[in-house]
């Protein structure tokens, strides 16, 4: 019976049996031994309680007085306790692991169904203002590679102002240079490792201590994969060799035809700003006319388009080495390669040379829309098209020297423009746009100046239309007489019976014409009579007519002094009628002008609420649209960005700046009326305003 029942309790132990199948089992097991003593009889019946409370029970302590008991009892029992003891701790140890299992799989089912409640609050934020990747409908225009191209967005339905921000990454122009871009900067050719969102600073940014005039517009960042400048169409490969696409006038296009359904251009008043950076900037150029025809004419939208490029001026200067390949040579070979689209004005004025509309000077000249231009008069851009390095020598100094000189010169002609005296290379989508200044007006407080200014006026037009009014209206009524006098000269050809009936007519008339000839043929006769026997008579009627003539004579004067009091009086309620009509119109007048007033009072209102709240005026007290800077040498200007020596890789003081310059330190001091400790224990800005007051 021992050994059945340990095998019973081992099965129950590998089945997971819960209690009342281990007690079932030990119950048959005592049944099956009929032929035991009354002893064991009664110890199986005990064991079996005892048995069920250890396992109906989660507490070995309801256990403690049984064991006690069976302490005392044949070696056995006791084994057989100990089994049912482990069999109860491995119960309790598989059910803890599927309790703890199941918690486990609770705690992470809520976390995914909860997890804006588990996230920290700054991170959702974050999130939120991110951009977030979206890519274009149409399928078929991509990336170099192939790769879907698209577009970040961040939407504000509550603003109706879009900025669309190309990004730049220079470009490539034939097999070899494509092949090492490929190689080195391939995240410009391809979109497979875009990530989902992106955080951008400076005019895309949503945060208004970084971006006080444009945080809350609809923000689209169009990432750069077409080497191209934004200006091919090469849908398909040449070959095998070069397997790349060159698509990136489409793709804007694209981007912009996307945007629409998204609210660009729904609202009233919607304007669009189109800027770049480096090889985004030439693209705003190439692009500014063709997309505001695109919206305007084409997708017939209601939308003010404007264009900023920061860093898009190139020159076609010779490069600063011989061997080099000029920035001219490689623009002719990329046109060509990439099939180019370029603004036609501007390829009509170079038509033996239309690759020349890919400099800012020969194609702002052409241009329809309004265009904002920021340039560094020293771009490292420019200086690597010109294949200088980091100056550190006079000769390279001196080279970059002329060059300053040519943008400078090249920008004359140029309504808005911000260009300070430094070497650097793009700055709108960096956070430290802010401290960017000429004669202390800040790049973004010049853009919000320039905006201003090119902003339709409404008003003006408003007051035109209404001045015309009058005489459109006259020249419509003019219009409509002459039309119905010429209807109306314009004879209808009769028919039959029409002209029957007029010539019945005509004959009546001719028979009552003789008639009433006749009858006065015979009156005259009458009267002939008459007057011969009045003449017998008239000596003795003559005292008698001149009575009746007094009487008709006065009857006479008092109907034509009537008459002329009624004109009197119809004159004077004319003059009453029109001085009526005019205290209307200025009654009108006046209402109008109160409604307007208040109108204007309102919005005044609204705007102070609104520059309280921003801390940011609507427009600036101090504009600019022309920034150049006045000094001609670089780094002159104090919110340059720090130069690096490309030697050590460590910022460049500004006395060893100077002293790359060629100038001899000593002499320098001598004229600034200082001694030579003095003058290195001056700080970069000290030297600056000293240097600066005295070129001035």
């Amino acid at each position: 019976m021992l050994s059945t029942f340990s095998a019973c309790i081992d099965r129950s132990i590998l089945d997971n049996d819960n209690a009342a199948s281990l007690c079932q089992c030990i119950q048959q097991c005592t049944a099956a031994r009929s032929h035991a003593t009354l002893k064991y009889v009664f110890y199986n019946v005990f064991l079996t309680f005892v048995f069920c409370l250890l396992l109906c029970n989660s507490r070995l302590v309801t256990a403690y007085p049984a064991s006690i008991q069976i302490s005392s009892t044949s070696t056995p029992v006791v084994s057989l306790l100990g089994k049912a003891v482990t069999a109860k701790n491995s119960l309790n140890a598989t059910t803890s692991l599927l309790l703890s299992m199941h918690q486990r799989f609770s705690m992470e089912n809520n976390s995914i169904q909860k997890q804006p409640s588990s996230v920290p609050s700054s991170t959702v934020q974050e999130r939120s203002r991110a951009l977030k990747r979206v890519f274009l409908s149409n399928r078929t225009i991509v990336c170099n590679d192939g790769t879907l191209a698209g577009f970040y967005l961040r939407k504000n339905a509550n603003s109706r102002k879009w900025i669309v921000f190309l990004e730049g990454g220079w470009h490539c122009y034939d097999m070899k240079t494509c092949r090492s871009r490929w190689t080195r900067l391939r995240h410009l050719m391809t979109s497979s490792q875009w990530p989902e969102t992106r955080d951008v600073g400076g005019i895309l940014s949503p945060l208004p201590e970084e971006n006080s005039y444009w945080h809350s517009a609809n923000h689209v960042l169009v990432p750069y994969c077409s080497s191209d400048s934004w200006s091919g169409t090469k849908a398909e490969p040449d070959s095998p060799e070069l397997n790349f696409r060159f698509m990136g006038a489409l793709i804007l296009r694209q981007v912009v035809s996307d945007l629409i359904p998204l609210g660009l251009g729904r609202a009233k008043g919607a304007e669009l700003l189109l800027v770049g950076s480096s090889a985004g900037g030439l693209g705003v150029m190439l692009n500014l006319d063709r997309i505001t025809h695109y919206l305007q004419h084409e997708r017939q939208l209601q939308v003010t388009v404007r264009g900023v490029s920061d860093s898009g001026w190139f020159l076609d200067r010779e490069p600063y080495t011989p061997s080099a390949v000029a920035s001219s040579e490689a623009v002719r070979q990329g046109w060509s390669m990439w099939q180019g689209s370029l603004p036609e004005s501007c390829a009509q004025l170079h038509k033996s040379e239309p690759w020349r509309c890919y400099f800012g000077y020969r194609l702002y000249p052409t241009l329809k829309a309004p265009l904002f231009v920021f340039q560094w008069l020293f771009d490292e851009a420019q200086m690597r098209a010109d294949n200088v390095a980091s100056p550190v020598t006079p000769h390279q100094w001196n080279y970059i020297h002329a060059m300053g000189g040519a943008l400078r010169s090249s920008l004359d002609n140029v309504s808005a423009v911000f260009a300070p005296s430094c070497i650097g290379h793009a700055v709108l989508s960096k956070r430290e746009w802010l401290t960017i200044k000429i004669d202390e007006i800040s790049l973004p407080t010049a853009l919000r100046c320039w905006e201003h200014a090119t902003r339709p006026h409404r008003k003006s037009y408003g007051k035109l239309k209404r001045s015309t009014e009058a005489t459109t209206y006259e020249n419509h009524k003019r219009h409509d007489k002459q039309k119905s006098r010429k209807q109306n000269a314009e004879k209808r050809r009769l028919d039959k019976s029409e002209r029957e009936n007029n010539n019945h007519l005509r004959h009546k008339q001719q028979k009552r014409h003789e008639e009433r000839r006749k009858r006065r043929k015979n009156n005259m006769a009458f009267i002939h009579e008459n007057n011969l026997t009045n003449g017998i008579n008239s000596s003795d009627n003559n005292s008698t007519n001149a009575q009746n003539r007094k009487n008709k004579n006065r009857r006479r004067n008092d109907f034509e002094k009537q008459r002329g009091e009624r004109h009197i009086q119809q004159k004077k309620r004319r003059r009453r009628r029109k001085e009526q009509q005019k205290q209307q119109r200025l009654s009108s007048l006046r209402t109008d002008f109160s409604t307007d007033s208040i109108h204007l009072e309102k919005r005044r209102n609204l705007l102070s609420k609104i520059n309280k709240r921003t801390g940011v005026p609507r427009v600036p007290e101090k504009c600019s649209l022309r920034l150049m800077e006045r000094c001609s040498w670089p780094q002159c200007n104090h919110s340059c960005p720090s130069l690096t020596n490309p030697a050590t890789g460590e910022e460049m003081r500004f006395l060893e700046l100077l002293s790359s310059f060629g100038l001899d330190i000593e002499a320098v001091a001598t004229a600034l009326g200082v001694d030579m400790q003095t003058l290195n224990n001056m700080d970069r800005t000290e030297l600056v305003n000293l240097l600066t007051q005295q070129v001035s």
